[in-house]
């Protein structure tokens, strides 16, 4: 039929074949093409050519360990009749005439609106999440910046804002010195900068890199005993960024 239009050489699917056939013949106005060199196994179906009615298909399904081939429907209309985005599946070719003469027809005035509207709306959301991401990412990298330019101009800068975003500003100051010190912690320990220090029936076990060193309550270096207490102080995971952790007994500790 020559609205069948497949590539030289290609043949359409044996399964297929037979559902093809009856819609071509019942719609000339049809036309049926693929993508295919050898053998046809997906269908694209449009109106004279240039509206797309949407796809029939053939697909493998495996049903108890047993591989069985169904018919697969789908357009734009069965995706919204279904809202899960999943095509009318079956193994009867009656059934997939059926679907094909109830969902494949041009789209009407309203549809193409609701089609369209639908499409322009993922276009922006999409557009606004490339936005968000590079307004994100410019932030992050001018972040430094601009607050090594606020803390230069610390009071002119104040003295631009409201009351309640001078509150904001200070909390801004907080939180940028505790991600820097957090941060400075973080790499410390990625780099195996940081000390180890384990404390077992009175003895600090310290550990730098490869090196072990045992020590006394009293022998402890003044710089390790300082951080060891302040940690004591607080609850057990709770992390000091300027200063380190401490899990059970074990002590991690910025040198």
């Amino acid at each position: 039929m020559s609205n069948i239009q497949l590539k030289e050489g290609a043949k359409l699917s044996q399964f297929l074949e037979n559902v093809i056939m009856e819609t071509a013949r019942k719609h000339p106005d049809w036309v049926f093409t693929s993508n295919s060199v050898e053998e046809a196994r997906k269908i694209r179906v449009t109106y004279k050519g240039k509206q797309e009615l949407g796809f029939i298909s053939v697909e493998r399904k495996y049903v108890r360990g047993e591989s069985t081939q169904i018919f697969s429907v789908d357009n734009w209309r069965i995706v919204e009749m279904r809202q899960r985005g999943s095509a009318i599946q079956t193994s009867k070719p009656k059934e997939a005439l059926k679907a094909i003469e109830k969902y494949f027809f041009p789209l009407t005035d309203a549809e193409h609106i609701d089609k369209a509207f639908k499409h322009a709306y993922h276009l922006i959301h999409s557009e606004l999440s490339t936005a968000r991401h590079m307004l994100d990412k410019d932030i992050r990298n001018m972040q430094q910046p601009m607050m090594t330019f606020a803390n230069n101009r610390w009071d002119e800068f104040l003295s631009g804002l409201s009351v309640e975003d001078r509150g904001r500003a200070l909390d801004l100051l907080k939180h940028q010195q505790l991600y820097n010190s957090a941060r400075a912690l973080f790499q410390d320990i990625d780099h195996k900068k940081c000390l180890t220090v384990y404390l077992s029936d009175g003895k600090y076990t310290v550990q730098q890199g490869e090196v072990l060193q045992d020590y006394e309550s009293d022998t402890l270096p003044e710089h390790i005993k300082t951080k060891v207490g302040l940690l004591k102080l607080v609850e057990e995971k709770e992390v000091i960024p300027e200063v380190g952790v401490r899990v059970g007994n074990l002590y991690v500790v910025r040198p």
